[in-house]
């Protein structure tokens, strides 16, 4: 396409200043054929005045072609998003990485501003390979001490809950055996008691016939008698626990006119 004269733009300008809605890509666009971009500070100076002049001329507003100028000039044809509005493009325009702000802003819709430039932040640190690779990696060691943790704490519960299980069948066993032992202890009260009813039988016999044992079988016997006493009283013991005797009391003598002495206790 050849260029355009100037009285060419500002009759397509005039034009475009009529329709509804209006095409902010093709302002831009022509804003841009009409004052293409300045390089040094006279040139812009000069952009400037051009852009005045023509925004007189088309009836166009000065801030919306500078808007649309700026827009296009950021986003020249190919590179913009068919999709997204020329008001995203506008926003994004001065950004670095623009094109990852333009795509992930429609994604941060409902986010407050702080969590927004923080995620904005995030996103330019991993841009770089380095640091993005030294993420995934610090992420891989977490992860890995994350199950260790919490394996090591499935182990503890499980140690926990078979050391119950322990507890719990030795109890079980333990209250099931109780009336087999009970009856045991019974069994062996009643063995006892017939035992001690024949000693105490045969020794009643003992006693009569005392004092015509043999003189060598005196001190044998008396021995056995000894650790029979001994063993009936620990057993008395036991089953019969002696109570603390009282302790005796002072006694104390008053001498008296009319008395030897009163004993008082």
């Amino acid at each position: 396409m050849a260029d355009r004269s100037w009285e060419q733009l500002v009759a397509e300008g005039s034009r475009l200043s009529k329709t509804a809605p209006l095409d902010r890509w093709a302002v831009g666009d022509l804003a841009v054929e009409a004052v293409p971009a300045a390089e040094t500070r006279a040139d812009r100076s000069t952009a400037q005045r051009r852009l005045e002049s023509f925004s007189s001329e088309t009836n166009l507003p000065l801030g919306l072609l500078k808007d649309c100028r700026r827009t296009s000039l950021a986003w020249p044809l190919g590179t913009r998003i068919a999709d997204v509005s020329h008001a995203r493009h506008s926003k994004v325009a001065g950004k670095p990485n623009k094109l990852r702000h333009l795509l992930g802003d429609e994604l941060s819709e409902g986010m407050t501003s702080r969590l927004r430039e923080r995620i904005e932040k995030a996103e330019d640190l991993l841009s770089d390979a380095e640091v993005r690779s030294a993420v995934i990696e610090r992420s891989k060691a977490r992860k890995r001490y994350i199950v260790a943790a919490a394996r090591a704490l499935d182990d503890e519960e499980l140690a926990k809950a078979r050391a119950h299980a322990k507890i719990m069948e030795q109890d079980a066993k333990a209250r099931l055996l109780a009336p087999q032992m009970l009856a045991q202890m019974a069994e062996r009260a009643i063995r006892g008691n017939v035992v001690l009813a024949k000693m105490v039988a045969d020794l009643l016999d003992l006693r009569t016939v005392a004092d015509q044992l043999p003189a060598e079988y005196h001190d044998r016997t008396a021995q056995h008698l000894e650790q029979v006493h001994r063993a009936a009283q620990q057993a008395l013991t036991v089953l019969r626990p002696a109570t603390r005797s009282p302790q005796p009391c002072d006694v104390i003598v008053v001498m008296t006119n009319d008395q030897t002495g009163v004993e008082h206790r």
